[in-house]
């Protein structure tokens, strides 16, 4: 994986405001912060309740460190338990502890009947060097990570980022027609929306690796930017559909409204 540069902006209802915290302590300190409740909805089939607490790693320099934060998850679908008071830890998301940490964790991004998405970023202390990920859980307790690399940068990138991602995982569990509508309805303008729910042409072949897509997907900017702001951002949208031909890349087109943050354009780049 790529380490991305992220921030915290996030758009619309998708997702909540995130505002990073961190507990600065003493390295010999055993205090341990009481737990923030960060989450605790119902959205469709989910009931889902997150708790943030400091654990016992802590991170940094001997002048200045903080003590990690681990998500407490208790989960259910359809009134069915899938995880109680599961903890998920800076390693379960990047791979390692004591060197990144969690500055946000649990929030819910995006919800649907095949799957519900958390958000969490892990950072080095004192930096914007990190990682932005999307924690995808399906009913049965399965997961998937999906790194949000390009959801910060030029205005409309986000939008792109944000709508590929979610897109891509939900094609991979067999989303149904529906979560895709209403996918669709909240990231694009109401004419497109319309325009792919009807469609019998998706925005990706069926026969293509949709988790791979994820992992190889590139956003590249196409506007001259030193006019800004734009009517409408246009972007050239790379990915590999297969894992065994990285030869072949796949390209789409799209253009975000400048006055609106929805997508305005999706149509098919060929084959490279």
């Amino acid at each position: 994986m790529i380490a991305a540069c992220s921030g915290q902006s996030k758009t619309d209802n998708a997702m909540h405001e995130l505002q990073p915290r961190v507990d600065p302590v003493i390295v010999t300190d055993s205090e341990i912060v009481s737990g923030r409740v960060i989450e605790d909805t119902v959205i469709g089939y989910w009931t889902v309740k997150t708790t943030k607490d400091s654990n016992e790693v802590v991170v940094g320099r001997d002048d200045w460190a903080v003590r990690d934060s681990s998500v407490f998850l208790t989960l259910s679908y359809d009134k069915k338990v899938v995880y109680s008071d599961k903890e998920i830890r800076t390693k379960d998301v990047v791979g390692n502890e004591g060197e990144y940490i969690m500055q946000w964790g649990g929030y819910v991004f995006w919800a649907s009947d095949s799957a519900i998405y958390l958000s969490f970023g892990c950072f080095l202390p004192d930096t914007d060097d990190g990682w932005n990920m999307l924690y995808q859980i399906l009913p049965d307790g399965t997961s998937n990570l999906s790194v949000l690399e390009y959801e910060m940068g030029v205005d409309g990138n986000s939008y792109i980022a944000d709508f590929m991602a979610l897109y891509l995982n939900e094609r991979a569990v067999g989303a149904s027609a529906a979560d895709l509508k209403r996918l669709y309805e909240h990231f694009c303008t109401k004419e497109l929306a319309e325009e792919l729910s009807a469609t019998t042409i998706p925005i990706v072949s069926d026969d293509t690796d949709f988790r791979h897509a994820d992992r190889t997907l590139q956003i590249n900017n196409l506007d001259d930017l030193n006019d800004l702001p734009l009517e409408k951002y246009s972007f050239e949208v790379k990915f590999k559909p297969k894992p065994n031909d990285d030869n072949v890349t796949d390209i789409l087109y799209m253009e975000v409204n400048g006055a609106t943050n929805k997508i305005s354009k999706i149509e098919a780049g060929g084959v490279k």
